[in-house]
């Protein structure tokens, strides 16, 4: 697999993803980035962003690209098959994110996990506000061991950068954003069956 088409496609899910956030925010009149901080603030998030998101389409795609013999063709998988893998996929990156951010809070906190949680109050912009070691790989992990097509990976790429933004505020559902106020409640990511359980 030509290692421009992965970029193109991750890079492509990102720009899709902040694209859909920030104009569901702006719907709903909600801020994408806190209202309340100041100009040097902003700054320094928005320098972050630009750092840490090519750091993360580096890592999808590096994935992506070492294990393109894992992916099928967007023709293989009946919409059936398609639907089954997407699902397979979903619960899969919510055990690993589960077991990865337990972790993460419990040994490893002050040094990975620490600065992600500067703000208690969460806005969407505040998701890749994360050090260089702490980053959502647990969403391109199961391909390793789940056969998907680039369709379906667009789609897993899309739905979970897209809703990883939404969690950092309280629009539509609280989850994530009771996990930034309260550190020991809600570890998954989009579906909280971990947490349940």
């Amino acid at each position: 697999m030509n290692i421009f088409y992965c970029i193109g496609t991750v890079a492509t899910a990102f720009l899709m993803s902040t694209l859909s956030a920030y104009f569901i925010c702006s719907y709903n009149n909600y801020p994408f980035i806190n209202p309340s901080l100041t100009d040097e603030e902003q700054n320094l998030k928005i320098n972050e962003y630009i750092k840490n998101v090519p750091i993360l389409i580096i890592q999808s795609t590096s994935l992506m690209y070492l294990i393109s013999d894992n992916i099928i063709k967007y023709d293989e998988h009946t919409l059936f098959q398609s639907f089954y893998t997407l699902c397979m996929y979903f619960l899969c990156i919510e055990a690993i994110y589960y077991v990865y951010h337990r972790l993460i809070h419990k040994y490893f906190y002050l040094y990975v996990h620490k600065k992600h949680h500067t703000n208690i109050t969460v806005y969407p912009f505040d998701t890749f506000f994360l050090t260089e070691l702490d980053d959502l790989a647990s969403i391109r992990l199961p391909v390793l061991f789940i056969k998907i097509s680039m369709i379906e990976q667009f789609i897993i790429l899309y739905l979970y950068i897209t809703s990883s933004y939404l969690s950092h505020s309280n629009l539509f559902w609280s989850h994530h954003y009771i996990h930034h106020k309260l550190f020991i409640y809600n570890f998954c990511i989009l579906f909280p069956i971990f947490d349940i359980i």
